[in-house]
C-alpha cells in the first residue's frame, strides 16, 4: 500500500521537482464554514513536498478528505467549491427532523467524486460520525462514500440524522473533533489539522456567538487529548473571527489556512 501510495504523487509532480514527496496521516476536524482552511493548510503542507498517505476525518473536514483522497490536488478541490458554492441550503421541516439541508453538498459530491466507495479511493479515508442511539464514535472505512460524509456532518437540530443501514448518525464532532484513533494502529508521526480556536469570550458577542462557543468548549476537551496523539499540530489562530455558517467568506477561510501554516512551517518545520 505504501509503496503504491507512493507512486500516485511521484507521478503527480512535476518531473523538474528533485525533493521525493514526504507521506504522512493527516487528521482533519470539523468546523463548519472553517473547514475551508483545511484547503489551504494541505496546499502549504504540499508546497513542501509533504502529502497525506492517509487521512482520518470528520464533520466539515471529511468533505476536504474525499476530494484529497479521490486524487484532486488542493487547488482542483478549491475550485470545484467555488464553482459550485459548496455550502447549506434550507429546507424547512420542522424542529424535531431539522430545518437546514445538506442536499447541496450530496449533489456536489455526487457530480464530482471519480470514486463513491471507500474501496476504490487512491488513499487511505477513515471518516468518523456519532451514533445517535448510543453517543459512540463509528468510523467508515468501508462501503458507500458519500452517505458517511453526509452523516458525519449532520449536526443534530439542524440537520436531520443519516440512516446508514438502519443505525441514525450525526455529527462526527460530537464524539470526537479530532478523530486521530483510527490512524493510530497502523501510522506513524500524524499532523493534525483543527480549525476551530478558542477565542477570548466577548459578553457582548449575541446568542449566535454564544451558542457556538458554548458547542467548542463541549468538544474542545476530547480533542485537547487527541492533540497530544499528533506529531505535529496545526490551528490557524486566525480562524475564530470566522463563524461555522460563513460560507460567503470561503476565499478568506482559506486564506487563514494557508498564510498561517506556510509561517508555521518555516518556524517549525516538520521533520
Amino acid at each position: 500500500m505504501f509503496r503504491c501510495i507512493k507512486i500516485f504523487y511521484i507521478e503527480r509532480m512535476n518531473s523538474t521537482l528533485s525533493q521525493v514527496p514526504v507521506l504522512r496521516p493527516f487528521v482533519l476536524s470539523g468546523g463548519g464554514a472553517r473547514g475551508y482552511a483545511h484547503l489551504g493548510v494541505l496546499k502549504a503542507f504540499a508546497e513542501k513536498q509533504i502529502f497525506p498517505e492517509a487521512i482520518a476525518a470528520t464533520s466539515a473536514g471529511s468533505i476536504a478528505a474525499a476530494f484529497i483522497c479521490d486524487g484532486y490536488q488542493t487547488d482542483e478541490v478549491r475550485t470545484i467549491f467555488q464553482q459550485h458554492k459548496l455550502g447549506l441550503s434550507m429546507e424547512w421541516k420542522n424542529w424535531r427532523s431539522g430545518f437546514l439541508s445538506l442536499k447541496k453538498v450530496e449533489q456536489v459530491l455526487q457530480k464530482t467524486l471519480r470514486h463513491t466507495t471507500f474501496e476504490s479511493l487512491p488513499l487511505p479515508l477513515y471518516i468518523t460520525a456519532t451514533n445517535f442511539v448510543t453517543g459512540e464514535q463509528a468510523v467508515f472505512d468501508r462501503g458507500p462514500l458519500i452517505p458517511a460524509i453526509l452523516a458525519a456532518s449532520s449536526i443534530p437540530l439542524l440537520f436531520q440524522p443519516v440512516d446508514i443501514e438502519g443505525v441514525a448518525y450525526v455529527d462526527g464532532g460530537l464524539s470526537g473533533n479530532l478523530p486521530v484513533e483510527p490512524l493510530l494502529h497502523q501510522y506513524k508521526d500524524v499532523i493534525g489539522v483543527h480549525v476551530n480556536p478558542l477565542i477570548p469570550y466577548d459578553p457582548a458577542g449575541g446568542f449566535m456567538a454564544n451558542v457556538e462557543r458554548t458547542l467548542h468548549m463541549a468538544i474542545r476537551e476530547p480533542v485537547q487529548k487527541s492533540k497530544m496523539l499528533c506529531s505535529y499540530f496545526v490551528e490557524p489562530a486566525g480562524l475564530g473571527k470566522f463563524g461555522m455558517f460563513d460560507f460567503g467568506k470561503f476565499d478568506a477561510i482559506y486564506t487563514t489556512g494557508l498564510e498561517y501554516t506556510r509561517t508555521r512551517l518555516e518556524e517549525v518545520p516538520f521533520v
